[in-house]
């Protein structure tokens, strides 16, 4: 179970991914943030290579698999705690810290305090940072099939590099043709892309690949007649029309 959320990288739709992916597999899966998918894909026995461009968040999942009880430890001191009028302050400099478990630990508690889970922005929202998330980072166990790499370059040159699997897994969240809207990261923490950037590498790789989108009209457009895999999912990760989808699954075999 993932100690992290992010409204944006939320999906259902592992249950379909299962179906595509076998058992045993080697898996490049992109934008690891909140790491919900790639916990639950080694969970059903897939190997997973879990990439970030942002360094960031490779540092805190690699602390966290390291020693959770020491971000645990920093979360809860007495020193830690922070008044509602630091929180934009925190959100603007926690990254400034020197020590890579304090860093780690604010990490964790921005996220748990933001409604969208974001870092470095959002509304401050307390409801997710109690004591049953806190045991639950404190007792965190590393998946033995999943393993943590920083790709030093450009998002779409990472996956054009990745060699590891037979399969890559891009939870691509929210989908815009504006680079200067939705498709672009305001934060240490976030992914700066192109969407059209991933639709052309989409078309043209022999790489079996697999994008989970929010359900927009403009990327159903976009891959309808490239993909050969384009399934609607509701809430609960079920096929549904368009109409009623809240995700989309797209992959080319």
């Amino acid at each position: 179970m993932t100690p992290l959320h992010h409204k944006n990288y939320q999906t259902r739709a592992l249950s379909e991914i299962l179906k595509l992916v076998p058992e045993g597999k080697v898996v490049d899966s992109f934008l690891l943030f909140d790491g919900d998918l790639e916990i639950s894909l080694s969970k059903y026995r897939r190997f997973v290579c879990a990439h970030t461009t942002q360094y960031v968040v490779y540092e805190f999942w690699k602390c966290l698999f390291e020693n959770p009880k020491q971000i645990y430890a920093i979360a809860t001191s007495e020193h830690f705690k922070f008044e509602e009028e630091d929180y934009e302050f925190l959100q603007e400099n926690w990254a400034h810290y020197k020590d890579q478990y304090i860093r780690s630990a604010f990490f964790y508690v921005l996220n748990k305090s933001s409604a969208t889970g974001a870092i470095s922005h959002g509304a401050l929202d307390l409801n997710k940072l109690n004591i049953a998330n806190l045991a639950d980072l404190k007792m965190f166990k590393a998946p033995s099939n999943m393993h943590l790499i920083h790709d030093n370059t450009e998002f779409i040159d990472s996956i054009k590099s990745a060699n590891n699997g037979e399969y890559n897994i891009i939870n691509a969240g929210n989908f815009s043709l504006d680079y200067f809207v939705d498709g672009k990261g305001f934060g240490l923490e976030e992914t700066r892309f192109e969407h059209k950037h991933l639709h052309e590498y989409f078309k043209n790789t022999d790489k079996k690949t697999i994008i989970v989108y929010k359900n927009r009209k403009q990327a159903v457009e976009l891959y309808q007649n490239t993909a050969k895999t384009l399934l609607f999912l509701n809430q609960y990760g079920k096929q549904t029309n368009q109409d009623n989808a809240k995700e989309i699954l797209i992959a080319n075999f």
